[in-house]
């Protein structure tokens, strides 16, 4: 039987999340290390091939709504495996493409299912996992995202050396289906009645949340630093002479510092609070950013992308657990959708914004508006979660899964 509580301890619950989050950016990441082989092959400049990086993140970002959404309704497990179905079946299409035109359509319908294993995996945990180990969950989903995007540039490298960039695209296509049947076996989360709120009722009471409206444009610029530009990590080392290969054993460097700061989050979550932790992770941004924009040598970006690592691990995670408890249990995953959309749309518009400074080569500029971006994200963010651990928002919401609930849980896909 699939879907039943019970079926997975709490640890394999999060060891299949982490799994669906490792698959998450390795198939983000994988496009990243191929762009300038992309190019060559097909005879078109590197910004035009970043579209497929671009397309990917804007429908990330465009499709957490909706994903998000549905989840609240028919189930959040639902929602995960058919993602990775379709993901599985878009990432064989772009590894197939003729011409870039198809690659960066394929890339796009792939990051529009994508887009649920965030915000509907971010809601499961909310209403699974207790708010005193939500903080320790978060930085280990995002160290394996990280460690899965490190990976997707190693092995994207040494794939391309020994046969095309076609090659690298498969594995996703291939490993996701195969998820998905991993998946079956997760206890579904409780849903709401039909008789609950719509889908418009449930937006409309995010947005009208004072602390949502700020973290929406909020997260539109954090995501634009934190996830967006460090993305041209790689390229800038293979438009200085680096191989594909040599490119991605360093930028490697991101999964295993992220690794690192999951530890250093667990070490001292119980201390810490989400104020510092906001402001040390985008602290370490903001200073592999400006390392990468002095030089783009191996050093540099070797240095820049550890700090990146470790940014996310510390700063994203801690964003997450703020968000999960502002959110009200029963329009969570409405809630992060709706984040995770603002996230992936400033990460999307970022992308595109430096294109042209990325088809120039001209990586020093490009870092350092990345650098400039992520002064104000730690200043304000951390500001604005000082003040949220003062307010009474953070010592009265619930944090279990909503009141009112059928709790016979959806049917599986079998």
């Amino acid at each position: 039987m699939t879907g039943k509580a019970g079926a997975l301890s709490d640890r394999a619950v999060v060891a299949v999340l982490c799994g669906g989050f490792f698959l998450l950016d390795f198939d983000l990441v994988v496009i990243n290390p191929v762009l300038v082989p992309v190019s060559k092959d097909f005879g078109v400049g590197l910004g035009t091939v970043a579209f497929a990086l671009t397309g990917y993140l804007a429908m990330v970002g465009i499709m957490q709504p909706v994903h998000g959404s549905v989840s609240d309704r028919v189930g959040r497990v639902r929602v995960l495996r058919t993602a990775l179905l379709g993901l599985g079946v878009a990432d064989l299409g772009a590894a197939l493409a003729p011409n870039v035109a198809l690659l960066i359509v394929g890339r796009a319908i792939a990051g529009g299912f994508a887009a649920a294993l965030i915000p509907v995996t971010v809601a499961y945990v909310g209403d699974h996992i207790p708010m005193e180990r939500r903080q320790r969950t978060m930085a280990a989903l995002m160290s394996s995202s990280a460690v899965g995007a490190a990976s997707a540039t190693v092995v994207a490298g040494i794939l391309t050396d020994l046969l095309d960039w076609r090659s690298p695209l498969l594995i996703p296509a291939v490993a996701a289906p195969l998820l998905a049947v991993v998946y079956a076996r997760l206890p579904e989360a409780p849903r709401v009645r039909e008789a609950g709120p719509s889908a418009r009722e449930r937006f409309a009471q995010v947005l009208g949340d004072g602390w949502f409206r700020f973290f929406i444009p909020f997260t539109f610029i954090e995501g634009a630093a934190m996830m967006g530009l460090f993305n041209f990590f790689n390229a800038a080392l293979q438009k200085h002479g680096s191989s594909v290969l040599m490119s991605g054993l360093v930028t490697s460097a991101y999964g295993v510092a992220a690794i690192g700061g999951s530890v250093v989050v667990r070490a001292v979550d119980a201390r810490a609070t989400g104020a510092g932790m906001f402001g040390w992770g985008t602290g370490l941004l903001f200073t592999g950013y400006l390392t990468a924009a002095l030089t783009q040598s191996v050093a540099g970006i070797l240095i820049a992308s550890a700090l990146a690592g470790l940014a996310l691990a510390v700063g994203q995670s801690a964003l997450q657990a703020w968000i999960l408890e502002a959110a009200a249990p029963e329009v969570r995953g409405s809630a992060t959708a709706l984040i995770a959309c603002s996230v992936f749309t400033g990460a999307a518009i970022s992308t595109a914004a430096v294109g042209p400074l990325a088809g120039r080569g001209d990586f020093g500029l490009l870092f350092a508006i990345a650098a400039t971006a992520t002064v104000p994200v730690s200043i304000v963010g951390t500001l604005a979660r000082m003040r949220f651990a003062r307010s009474d928002r953070a010592m009265t919401m619930p944090a279990g899964p909503p009141p009112a609930v059928d709790r016979e849980a959806p049917d599986s896909l079998n």
